[in-house]
């Protein structure tokens, strides 16, 4: 038996050089073809069933059997695997289900639902054949296990078992039709597609294009740019395609019930169907359906089947079963309904306490209402199509399973408790299911922590000790979360513990994914520079000029003056920083000098921009790589990659064959998938990568077969414009990792261990009134017959609570053996009340703040013996007490335990990688005959306090400030544009603004003003000084006993072997023209001058300027050439007062600004670094 899974539109995948080992899938991602790095999942040597019933597992003796081991008498399916044993109650559902008429299962979670929906679909295959059995699961996800399940159960029996979602039965049914009538294939519409159609929408009608929709006033303008209007408007638009409404009934029901908002919604869904029509234009291209609206056309498309296509069998099975009804929507209700009326039965199980499916249109009160009585024997067809109260009323026959079969006693009462207070729909009693189990050793852990990085390593702690102590394996694990936004922390926070966690998928935009963006970036400037050499080819041509002289210049037209692309030296630079380069900032830095270098040495000005776009056009061939080793193999790299992919697409290959050069010829196949066969957080970087990478090829052949002759650049602009990941079909290849997943995308799915997190107040329940300008909810209320006046807040946010507690009840029902609730609580958070429904508190006392225990790894194993070695002891200090023995004894047992895993190689172990006061010495820093490196900034610090220059060169300086690092980008201004204007420096503030992180507050608007002063001041300073200057120009030179090294910011040329060093400062307090005069960084720098430092050019002077005063010119001090040996001598007694062993104190107005001062005797504040 093979059993197909369908979700959605999907190409049948190619054969692919895939295959797995042991638990983790491997891939080659480097053959001629991109997909054959499609990665495939392995199926698992042992996998649990789907809420499958232990003690059914159990022989007749009473002993009982685990999952993957034979059990003798009993049955088996045709791989071998032994059937399962039901209890009553599913047995009863199962006779009664198999002997026909529509049958509704409730049953808590645990009970078995999926296991008998499984069972069902087996035994209506074995009565009628695999092609008349349907099984229905709400999600793609759910739909998976299923089929996995159902795979297992029914072996190698000949036949195929359609396991869909609704919508990917509706769209296979279309398809179907559509091949039949002769027409072109249908395609699903996305959300992603969706959402770009619908921004684009948005904007014109912003501009002037198209129908205006008419806002009421309530919906201002500034809203309809956001992101959250838009999804909230795609929100409506489903709402009213799931009660089977278009555009003008959408009007209708807002005039109706007094709902401009929906009136103006409904115009906007009459355009977006307009407009979804228009690419159906051409005969080459089918209907696009949304996953919405692909029911009630599927609804239709099987109610005239007979009349339209005459001679043709409709796909209409004998038996639908459809699992987790409790999350089917409305019009998924309609689809059941059309395929009972034509003979279908139907078996609907789940349980509405469970339902996770709410915000996205699922109705819970439909397992209610299918037990309602109507003409709905199999067979009896309606007369016409069922609208209002009468869609989803099925008369179906009750069955209640009363057994749970997941955990133990304990975690059933942790489930029921869980739910307490619901609103009752359908019948209670599969509330009052006992557990079978009463006691398996089961766990239930409640924390609250103080923080949620404390909140990850503790779940870390949690999830590592089962693994450890009682060989759970990591795949039998989850962490789930209400909502996405707290994934990412939760993942990062077990990364950093040692746990795998497995890759997340379609999370984010996948134009936003890191493995994404640099290909994207090398298709946007290959398909320029294509774009722009075939205009000027077309701009010879009409002229009559040469062709040979066309091609003779075209590389030159795109490297100088106005012919520069816009943008093309912003992308190469981001093209070297990221993996296809993998340069740094410093290696860029570097580059840039390089080539301004070797430019101004051949009497050219052209800027690093034009330099770069050149370097990289010629793949790093230049003569002046030469002096960046470094920096040339990214600049060859990254113009090998380019090169391919203008070699793609000038030879009018299509857009997934432009993308495979580029990812071909970067080499980061190889690369990534050895990285991903290995362990720890890079592995898992590198299985995520490249599983983006393959989303990234599956989009581009979409888009190709959808969007025929498109551009690259219209790819582009449809992958940069989503706002949130596309849908995809793809299954991945996982490691056995640990699933971090939110609780509603854990429906159906069963683990050991489960961790629930986040349950604090505003995160779980979040109370908040969501879509509310619009208002999508009520759409759904007016369907389901409950009228569509708006809620009071307060009934509203009861029902939001009611959802919330269905998500709470799905996410700790999904523990097999042990449960752990985590919350946080500090200044701003506290735990919730839901909380308080898994675990009451035995008083009225604040819950405990749980402290994370060290982490049970080598590292955590290494902090705990160091704690035993120093920690106590420094507490202690032995001084005497009854204890002394045994402590010291345990120090010393550490102390070895720690010798053994330091000569194992256990990074931490080692006493010589301890951070600490080391011992205290009277010995000189360096030795009598060793060299001191001097730093000319070091001078300065030097003679203000001997002690300062110690502390802070051996740590003590605190990390880089805002302002710090506004003067360090205008530095690099200064050094990109040594003759710039203010205009050009303001441009490039402008591109390298967001490299500083600040945002967009009012701090960041107060640097920014800073920021563009301090560029006025530098652009009037560079004004005035024409000559040749040099920036950022290294030296090296020795000075008796000193090596002085350092960079200077200028250096000007003022004469035939004479220059001026000058050193740009953004302090807004310049040194008085005395101290100037004396200044010794500007000293050193003219002692490095004398030195022969600056290519022997004698200096003429230093200069300071300082580019954060006040006015319209900055403030200079000069230091005149010095005409004695003074600057040099300066150096050569700094380098002798380095050397020292003690360092003297000085105060005076510089403490104010000390980053040392708590350490300096000097100040009242200043302690011993040395306890007494």
């Amino acid at each position: 038996m093979s059993v197909i899974v369908g979700t959605g539109a999907h190409r049948p995948r190619r054969p692919g050089a895939v295959f797995a080992s042991g638990a983790r899938a491997r891939r080659d991602v480097g053959g001629p073809w991109w997909d054959r790095g499609v990665t495939q999942v392995g199926e698992r040597a042992r996998r649990r069933g789907i809420g499958a019933p232990r003690r059914a597992h159990a022989p007749a003796n009473g002993t009982e059997r685990r999952d993957g081991e034979s059990a003798v008498g009993h049955p088996t399916a045709g791989d071998g695997e032994p059937c399962l044993v039901l209890d009553a109650d599913q047995s009863r559902a199962l006779a009664a289900a198999t002997d026909g008429g529509h049958h509704l299962v409730l049953g808590a979670p645990g009970s078995g639902r999926s296991t008998l929906a499984v069972e069902i679909a087996a035994a209506a295959t074995a009565r009628w054949g695999s092609e008349h059995v349907l099984l229905l699961a709400p999600t793609r996800r759910a739909a998976d296990v299923l089929r996995d399940a159902l795979a297992r159960r029914l072996g190698a029996t000949v036949g195929t078992v359609l396991v869909r979602t609704p919508a990917s039965f509706a769209f296979s049914a279309l398809r179907r039709r559509a091949t039949l009538l002769g027409q072109p294939a249908p395609s699903l519409l996305t959300g992603a597609d969706q959402d770009a159609t619908l921004a684009e929408m948005l904007q014109g009608h912003a501009e002037g294009v198209g129908r205006d929709p008419g806002w009421p006033g309530d919906v201002p303008a500034e809203a309809l740019t956001l992101a959250t209007f838009r999804h909230e408007l795609r929100d409506v638009l489903m709402r009213a395609a799931e009660a089977g409404w278009d555009g003008p009934e959408l009007q209708r029901a807002g005039v109706e019930h007094g709902r401009p908002a929906w009136v103006a919604c409904g115009r906007v869904l009459q355009e977006y169907e307009e407009i979804t029509r228009l690419g159906e234009t051409t005969p080459d291209r089918g209907r696009r359906y949304d996953v919405a609206t692909i029911l009630d056309e599927a609804v239709a498309a099987l109610r005239t089947w007979r009349r339209d296509l005459p001679g043709h069998e409709p796909p209409q099975p004998r038996v639908v079963v459809h699992d987790d009804y409790q999350d089917a929507t409305l019009a998924t209700a309609r689809l059941l309904g059309a395929l009972a009326d034509e003979g279908a039965a139907l078996v609907l199980l789940g349980d509405p306490d469970t339902a996770v499916q709410t915000f996205r249109g699922a109705v819970p009160a439909l397992l209610e209402r299918a037990a309602s009585a109507g003409p709905l024997l199999p067979g009896v067809a309606w007369p016409g199509p069922r609208t209002g109260a009468a869609v989803g009323e099925f008369g179906a026959q009750v069955h209640v399973l009363g057994a749970v079969h997941r955990g133990d006693a304990r975690l059933r009462e942790v489930v029921r408790a869980a739910g307490a207070g619901l609103p009752a729909l359908g019948d209670v009693r599969r509330r009052r299911a006992e557990a079978v189990e009463a006691d398996a050793g089961s766990s239930v852990d409640v924390a609250v922590l103080r923080s949620v990085p404390e909140e990850a390593r503790a779940i870390a702690r949690g999830l590592r000790q089962h693994h450890l102590r009682e060989g759970t394996p990591w795949d039998e694990m989850a962490v789930l979360a209400r909502s996405t936004g707290q994934l990412g922390a939760l993942r990062r926070g077990l990364r950093a513990a040692g746990v795998p966690v497995a890759t997340a998928q379609g999370e984010v935009p996948l134009a936003a994914e890191p493995a994404v963006r640099p290909l994207l970036r090398a298709l946007e400037v290959v398909s320029a520079q294509v774009e722009r050499q075939e205009r000027e080819a077309g701009a010879d041509r009409e002229a009559g000029a040469d062709l040979e002289e066309g091609a003779e210049h075209e590389g030159q037209a795109l490297l100088e003056g106005d012919a520069l692309l816009e943008g093309e030296a912003a992308a190469l630079v981001e093209l070297l920083l990221s993996p296809l380069g993998g340069l740094d900032p410093v290696g860029l830095r570097a580059l840039r000098r390089a080539l301004r270098s070797a430019e101004a040495a051949d009497g050219g000005t052209r800027g690093s921009d034009a330099l770069l776009v050149e370097a990289v056009r010629a793949a790093g061939e230049l003569e002046a790589m030469r002096r960046a080793p470094r920096a040339a193999g990214a600049v060859r790299r990254v113009g090998r990659v380019l090169a391919a992919g203008r070699l793609a697409l000038t030879r009018a290959e299509g857009l997934e064959q432009v993308l495979w050069a580029l990812w071909q010829t970067s080499g980061l196949a190889a690369v990534w998938r050895q990285r991903a066969l290995g362990t720890g957080a890079g592995a898992e970087r590198a299985d995520a990568d490249l599983d983006a990478v393959i989303a990234l090829f599956r989009a581009a052949e979409a888009f190709a077969v959808q969007q025929e002759g498109a551009r690259p650049a219209d790819f582009l602009r449809y992958l940069t414009g989503q706002q949130f990941a596309a849908d995809t079909l793809a299954r991945t290849g996982q490691r056995r990792a640990v699933e971090v997943m939110t609780a509603a995308a854990a429906a159906g799915r069963e683990w050991d261990v489960v961790a629930v997190a986040g349950v604090q107040e505003d995160v779980w329940p979040d109370l908040r009134l969501r879509a509310r300008l619009l208002d999508p909810v009520a759409i759904s209320d007016l369907a389901a017959g409950r009228g569509a006046e708006p809620q009071r807040p307060v009934d509203a946010r009861r029902a939001v609570l009611a959802d919330e507690q269905r998500v709470l009840v799905a996410a700790v029902s999904r523990a097999r053996a042990h449960l752990l609730v985590t919350a946080v609580q500090d200044a701003d958070t506290r735990p919730s009340h839901f909380l308080d429904l898994v675990d009451p508190p035995a008083d009225d006392e604040p819950r405990p703040i749980r402290v994370v225990p060290p982490a049970l790894d080598l590292r955590g194993l290494v902090g705990a013996l160091r704690r035993e070695v120093l920690g106590d002891a420094g507490e202690r200090g032995w001084t005497g007490g009854g204890e002394r023995p045994a402590q010291r004894a345990r120090a010393e047992a550490a102390g070895g335990l720690l010798g053994t895993l330091a000569a194992a190689g256990v990074p931490g172990a080692s006493p010589q990688e301890w951070w600490g006061p080391a011992v205290s010495t009277a010995a000189p820093l360096w030795g009598a005959d060793e060299r001191v490196k001097v730093s000319p900034s070091s001078l300065t610090t030097l003679g203000q306090c001997a002690l300062r220059w110690a502390l802070t060169t051996a740590g003590g300086e605190v990390g880089s400030s805002t302002s710090a690092e506004v003067g360090t980008l205008v530095h690099g201004i200064a050094d990109e544009l040594p003759h710039g204007s203010a205009e050009e420096m303001l441009r490039l503030l402008d591109e390298r603004w967001a490299t500083i992180g600040l945002g967009e507050g009012w701090g960041a608007v107060v640097q920014r003003r800073r920021a563009e002063s301090m560029i006025a001041l530098l652009a009037a300073y560079v004004a005035g000084v024409p000559g040749e200057v040099r920036t950022e120009q290294e030296f090296a030179v020795a000075i008796g006993r000193a090596d002085l090294v350092g960079r200077v910011d200028r250096v000007e040329v003022t004469g035939q072997d004479t220059v001026r060093i000058v050193d740009l400062k953004t302090s807004a307090s310049p040194v008085s023209v005395d101290d100037a005069a004396r200044h010794p960084q500007l000293a050193a720098y003219q002692a490095a001058a004398l030195a022969g430092g600056f290519d022997g050019a004698a200096p003429s002077g230093a200069r300071l300027v300082y580019l954060g005063t006040p006015g319209r010119n900055p403030a200079l001090r000069d230091q005149p050439s010095p005409t004695d040996d003074w600057a040099t001598t300066l150096v050569t007694e700094s380098a002798e007062e380095m050397a020292a062993a003690t360092f003297l104190a000085r105060a005076g107005s510089h403490c104010r600004m000390c980053p040392v001062r708590t350490s300096c005797p000097a100040r009242p504040t200043g302690e011993r670094v040395v306890g007494r």
